[in-house]
């Protein structure tokens, strides 16, 4: 279940990148409540997750799903820029985030 959890966590972190960015540096008051709840809920369910996995491979799993699924959101809806290298590199962080599950 901490798996699950820590997962809905690194999904939330994902959810308050993009609302900050898409609160205009917090002058959008929809956006930057998001922002505040999703930041709030994804630090709420890491720390709930980490009461049974280690902190290092929490954290690691956290951020990695966060900075993945930024990426991928960015290129894909913010029009950042798309190449291969970029792709390659995304992958060693999601290779990484998958070996810290199974052998974590």
């Amino acid at each position: 279940m901490s798996w699950f959890i820590l997962i809905v966590a690194g999904l939330f972190e994902v959810a308050f990148v993009v609302t900050m960015k898409l609160s205009e540096g917090f002058r959008n008051k929809k956006y930057t409540a998001l922002t505040v709840l999703s930041g709030a809920l994804s630090f709420f369910l890491l720390s709930f997750a980490m009461k049974e996995l280690p902190v290092g491979t929490g954290y690691a799993v956290w951020t990695g799903i966060g900075a993945a699924g930024s990426v991928l959101i960015g290129m894909f809806f913010f029009q950042e820029k798309r190449n291969a290298l970029k792709f390659l590199f995304l992958s060693f962080i999601i290779a990484g985030v998958v070996g810290l599950k199974v052998f974590g």
